[in-house]
């Protein structure tokens, strides 16, 4: 019997090998085929994009109350495929992650079962999962030096991707608040998510972290169970952004609905939808791609994370309602976080908010070519724009900048749509490259009886995570083509020139793994 199990693990190992070598071999020929395209100037919009729940799109995934558009805009994906690359392109795509879906899922599943850890030494790990031909097409990621020594939550909560989680409490007490994950069934044998991190801010105006409350009681950082009561915080903190801000809020959600009302409402010499349109186009065609491959039952998401896959879809439907447009403009959000402006020190807002102020100084600058308050107001096509936006956003978008949108409402508007698709885009998506792929800090599960994660779940969040930074196009290109007229021309220009020169003063100062830079920024999600 024992000669039996001996050959049962050979053959399980070297199946999965096998598996492994065609997964690895499948996601380095997506990123290889994604080639940049020049986004094209639109074209009056053929059919109206109506909006269905998730779940009558793809009748496999039980998501209802998130929305997503109907059909692919036919700029974007089209049956005559000759005529423009952008459209074979994106028919391309569909047909490699079709296939993906129904057929290398289905009958070649990268998960094996029984398989054992990962290596204990997390180089090695990583070695072996991010293999020289990942490293040909793409750097692999380096170690946060915030993950080295003893690992302090309080930088983290201030200095990483996950500071925009830091909320405050009492005049000197901030918190990280994951406990509504402990409403979702996860897989067996793994902790629970359901999380609140307490942080003090001390007499020299520094923050400390005082005390983890999780489902092992109340640790502080002497107690014998700390290391692990923060790996399951940070455990929780990057399956919230994976899942919920990342997918859900900036691509099912945010993005989404800007796509959809600039198409259906703006005409196509319209200066709003001009404005827009770098950052809105190849939105619905990548959407779906992403749901293919990460939400559909055996996809990235069900596989990886910790969640039992119905219960990960209730997530979706539950955190629809917290999208709030408001919270990309980083001054506002920091504002409603009760984050205070001189405290304790806080790059990473500090570094989005140099950010926003280049976008929403764009915005305002372009739209003052077009309109005064009274010409927001008696432009129908932007009445109609603002009226679906409110229509598709939880929360609405006027109700930040007021009932009766003025100009300088509707520039914050637009900024805070840009920064969506590209600074927060690249801050919690392309960005956990370097944060989430370091299990022994920061895993992506927490097993109960100590073990490492499987080497089928780390190959594939390496591949998952890999594939997020295939090449997009940048918002540094200079999108002055589509301008209606030559002030247009100019005012986009400009644009590039500031983010030009911001690029120069962030690359004058200390490079950090969690600063977001123009050079690396993408014009969107997609394209």
């Amino acid at each position: 019997m024992q000669r039996i199990s001996k050959r049962r693990q050979v053959i399980s190992r070297s199946v999965w090998h096998f598996k492994r070598i065609i997964w690895n071999g499948w996601t380095t020929i997506k990123y290889r085929l994604n080639k940049l395209v020049r986004i094209p100037a639109p074209q009056e919009s053929g059919k109206r994009i109506e909006v269905v729940s998730l779940e009558r799109r793809l009748k496999e995934i039980p998501v209802r109350k998130v929305r997503v558009a109907s059909h692919i805009p036919r700029d974007e994906v089209s049956w005559r495929i000759w005529r423009s690359w952008p459209a074979f392109r994106s028919w391309l795509r569909q047909g490699l992650y079709w296939f993906q879906h129904r057929v290398m899922q289905r009958f070649l599943s990268p998960m094996k079962k029984g398989l054992p850890p990962i290596d204990a030494d997390h180089w090695k790990a990583l070695d072996a999962a991010c293999t020289r031909r990942h490293r040909k097409l793409f750097s692999a990621p380096e170690l946060p030096a915030e993950y080295t020594g003893d690992v302090d939550l309080a930088r983290l909560a201030v200095a990483s991707p996950y500071a925009c989680y830091l909320q405050k409490v009492t005049h000197d007490s901030y918190e990280w608040n994951f406990r509504q994950f402990e409403r979702y069934a996860h897989r067996d044998g793994l902790h629970s998510l359901g999380v609140h991190v307490l942080f003090q801010m001390d007499r020299e105006q520094r923050l400390r972290v005082v005390q983890i409350d999780s489902e092992l009681g109340i640790s502080k950082p002497d107690d014998p169970k700390w290391e692990l009561s923060r790996k399951i915080a940070l455990c929780a903190a990057t399956t919230h952004m994976s899942v919920v801000r990342h997918l859900n809020w900036v691509h099912l959600i945010g993005a989404s609905a800007a796509a959809i009302a600039t198409r259906n409402n703006l005409p196509a010499g319209h200066p709003v939808r001009r404005l827009l349109w770098p950052h809105v186009y190849g939105t619905q065609d990548s959407n779906l791609l992403a749901i293919k491959s990460q939400l559909t039952p055996g996809g990235d998401f069900g596989d990886i994370f910790s969640f039992e896959y119905q219960d990960m879809c209730r997530l979706l439907d539950d955190t629809h309602d917290q999208f709030d447009i408001s919270r990309f403009d980083p001054e506002e959000d920091a504002r409603q976080r009760g984050i205070p402006k001189y405290g304790f020190a806080t790059p990473v807002l500090d570094n989005r908010q140099e950010l926003f102020q280049v976008m929403h100084a764009h915005a305002e600058r372009y739209l003052r070519l077009y309109y005064t308050d009274e010409g927001i107001h008696r432009d129908d096509h932007l009445r109609d724009w603002l009226f679906e936006l409110d229509r598709l956003l939880p929360n609405g978008a006027t109700k930040w900048i007021g009932g009766n949108p003025s100009l300088a409402g509707v520039s914050r508007l637009v900024a805070a749509i840009i920064y969506l698709e590209s600074v927060e885009h690249e801050a919690i998506g392309t960005g956990l490259w370097h944060y989430q792929l370091w299990p022994h800090v920061q895993p992506v599960r927490v097993y109960r009886n100590g073990q490492r994660l499987p080497l089928d779940v780390y190959q594939r969040l390496v591949n998952a995570n890999f594939i997020l930074n295939v090449k997009r196009t940048s918002l540094l290109e200079d999108f002055s083509y589509l301008a209606l007229d030559n002030e247009g021309v100019a005012a986009m220009r400009t644009f590039q020139d500031e983010l030009q020169a911001l690029q120069s003063r962030m690359a004058a100062g200390a490079p950090a793994l969690w600063q977001v830079t123009p050079n690396i920024l993408e014009a969107n999600i997609n394209a």
